[in-house]
C-alpha cells in the first residue's frame, strides 16, 4: 500500500483539498491519505517545517511526504515560476516547493533533488499547479519510478534552519515557534539545552511581561497541573519546551504576537532567586 501525508496550506473547506484527493485516488487507487495538517498559515514554510518534522519519522519508510505550502525562507528562491522538486531522504520521499524549506526541515540541505517537469497539462491548472505535477509525481513513484527518473537534477535551495535561542551563562531567551490546537505554545528551548545550561540550578520561566500569572519555576509532568490562573511549562513530546495554561488556552492568557519572548532565568542560589521575585510587579 501506497502511503501520502499532506502538509499544506490549502485550509480545511475541502476547496483545493478535496480537488486533490478526488484526484489523486482516481490516479492511484488504494493510496493511503494522511492528514499532517492543512491549516498552517498561508504563506509561512516554517510552520509546516514543524509539523511535518516532528510527524514523518513515525511513518513507515518509502513514505511520500507532500508539502503544499506556498512563500519562501530562502534569498534564491523568488521565481517567476515555482520550482517543485522530489528527493528521497531517510528512506522517505518528499515533493514540494523547492523554496528553501528543506533545510529548515532537517538540519541540512538534501544533496540529490529532482525537478518535477511540467506537463502541457499543468497549465490547465496554473492556480493550482500541484493539482497536475504532485500528483503525477506521486503516480510515478508508485509505479516503482524513482526521483532521478522524474526529472533532472537541480540544487535545492539554501534556506535556514530554526532559529535557536539566545544562550547566556544564565539565561535562554526564546521564541514560540508554534501553537497547536489547544493554544499551547511550542518553543525553540530544546529540553537537552535547557538541562545543560540550568545544571541542577533554581529557574524561572516568564512569558512577554514580567508578571507573576506570566512565570513559573517548575516543569510540570502534564498539561493539568497547577490552576488556570497562571502558565505552567513542560517538555512535549517533540523535545521543546511547551507553554501552556490548564483548562484555557495559553494564546487567550497572554497577548503574544510574533515578538513574545520566553526568559528563561537561572540562579546560583534559591537566596538569588527569591530576591529577584521580590522586584515582580
Amino acid at each position: 500500500m501506497i502511503t501520502v501525508t499532506l502538509t499544506t496550506d490549502w485550509g480545511a473547506d475541502g476547496l483545493y483539498t478535496g480537488a486533490f484527493k478526488g484526484k489523486l485516488v482516481s490516479r492511484v487507487p488504494g493510496v493511503q491519505l494522511v492528514d499532517i495538517t492543512h491549516q498552517v498559515d498561508v504563506l509561512n514554510p516554517l510552520k509546516a517545517v514543524f509539523a511535518l518534522q516532528h510527524a514523518y519519522q513515525y511513518f513507515m519508510k518509502k513514505t511520500i511526504h507532500i508539502v503544499g505550502v506556498g512563500g519562501k525562507i530562502s534569498q534564491g528562491s523568488d521565481l517567476e515560476v515555482p520550482e517543485y522538486i522530489c528527493f528521497q531522504y531517510n528512506h522517505h520521499y518528499f515533493i514540494g516547493p523547492n523554496n528553501g524549506i528543506w533545510e529548515a526541515l532537517f538540519g541540512e540541505v538534501p544533496k540529490e533533488v529532482f525537478a518535477l517537469e511540467r506537463s502541457p497539462l499543468s497549465k490547465k491548472f496554473y492556480a493550482f499547479p500541484e493539482l497536475e505535477i504532485f500528483i503525477d509525481a506521486v503516480g510515478k513513484l508508485a509505479m516503482g519510478m524513482e526521483p532521478k527518473h522524474l526529472g533532472e537534477m537541480v540544487p535545492c535551495k539554501l534556506g535556514r534552519r530554526i532559529g535557536l535561542p539566545v544562550k547566556k551563562q544564565n539565561q535562554l531567551l526564546g521564541e514560540f515557534l508554534y501553537f497547536d490546537v489547544y493554544g499551547n505554545g511550542i518553543t525553540n528551548i530544546s529540553k537537552d539545552e535547557f538541562y545543560q545550561v540550568c545544571n541542577n540550578r533554581p529557574f524561572s520561566i516568564m512569558v512577554g511581561m514580567q508578571r507573576q500569572q506570566y512565570i513559573t519555576d517548575v516543569i510540570a509532568e502534564d498539561y493539568n497541573e497547577g490552576d488556570s490562573s497562571k502558565i505552567i511549562a513542560l517538555f512535549s513530546f517533540t523535545g521543546y519546551l511547551e507553554i501552556a495554561v490548564p483548562q484555557k488556552q495559553l494564546t487567550q492568557f497572554v497577548h503574544i504576537d510574533k515578538n513574545t519572548k520566553i526568559l528563561v532565568q537561572f540562579y546560583d542560589s534559591l537566596e538569588e532567586k527569591e530576591r529577584d521575585e521580590g522586584t515582580l510587579l
